[in-house]
């Protein structure tokens, strides 16, 4: 080929280039969401959330809001449908959240859904295992398809409507306390009330392998709970801290706690918020209600009745 005629081509391969970037990829761009699309029927949720913002782009993805609950999600259709699950869940979430504790958020409670895993150990240096982070009123989440297929076969629910309630009353509670509250206890009281206790239970389980009594001090609990790094520590440490709030709820009511964390939000020292609440100054009170081990008062992991595993059996 000529130089002349190797010119020639070149300015019609870039002509075509061009005209691929324009129209063709518009064309693209609408085969791509016609072919992967959603139907109308499983998006009906949208209607009843009360939108006040639902925008979609191809590149950077899409977002739902109204007044309470903002969620981020990656570009895809079906993306969009895991969404909208998952807004309903946040939503439910805020409801309880709100009247059992208080408003999580200033203005809104943002959730965002991770593109894939590597992306969120890359915002939340935090691995798998791990449902999601609080960063201010927003909370980064593993990708929602993900939370989504894992499934507690006790409480019949999927780690996506457990983790956002937990999640979602520890914003409540750090906001009610004014960030004052111990990290134990608001972990320990927000998966109370996600009822996360069965899913706590079975994963301490492989903790049983190690060859180590875990009965952590307090400072030691608060480290793990606070860097979560290691797998088998942090679910144990999730787990001892819900058995510290089981024991303390012996003596004392669930309404005691959140008083106690309102009186931290109020500025009250933190033994004198004891005292008032629970009969004791803070470190006596959490020395009474340490377990000796992680597996004291433990019981039996539970298990799904007998029809419920045949349901669910090859899920």
């Amino acid at each position: 080929m000529t130089v002349k005629r190797r010119k020639v081509a070149l300015c019609a391969l870039a002509l075509l280039l061009a005209w691929s970037g324009g129209c063709g990829k518009d064309t693209e761009r609408n085969g791509e969401v016609e072919d992967f699309r959603v139907p109308d029927s499983l998006l009906v949720p949208l209607q009843e959330y009360l939108l006040t913002v639902d925008e979609y782009d191809p590149v950077r993805g899409g977002v739902m809001a109204n007044d309470r609950i903002e969620v981020h999600y990656p570009s895809s259709q079906i993306a969009r449908y895991t969404a909208t699950r998952i807004f309903g869940e946040a939503l439910a979430a805020h409801e309880l959240a709100t009247n059992m504790v208080g408003r999580p958020a200033r203005v809104k409670v943002v959730v965002i859904g991770s593109r894939d895993l590597d992306e969120y150990a890359f915002l939340t240096r935090k691995q798998w295992w791990y449902y999601g982070v609080i960063q201010g009123d927003t909370i980064i989440c593993q990708p929602f398809d993900i939370m989504m297929k894992r499934f507690d076969p006790i409480t019949r629910r999927s780690l996506s409507e457990i983790g956002l309630e937990q999640k979602i009353v520890q914003m409540a509670l750090d906001r009610v306390s004014a960030g004052a509250l111990p990290i134990w206890l608001r972990e320990a009281v927000a998966s109370h009330f996600a009822n996360e206790r069965p899913v706590l239970r079975v994963q301490v389980e492989e903790f049983r392998r190690l060859p180590k009594v875990f009965a952590p001090g307090l400072d030691e609990l608060e480290h793990i709970l606070h860097v979560a790094e290691d797998r088998a520590e942090t679910r144990s440490a999730f787990f001892f801290a819900y058995r510290m709030l089981e024991r303390l709820l012996e003596r004392a009511t669930l309404e005691d706690v959140i008083g106690f964390a309102r009186r931290l939000g109020a500025g009250e020292p933190l033994d004198d918020a004891s005292r008032a609440a629970f009969g004791m100054p803070y470190l006596d009170l959490v020395e009474s209600i340490r377990p000796a081990d992680l597996f004291d008062g433990a019981g039996e992991v539970e298990l799904p009745a007998p029809e419920h595993e045949r349901r669910h059996g090859h899920e």
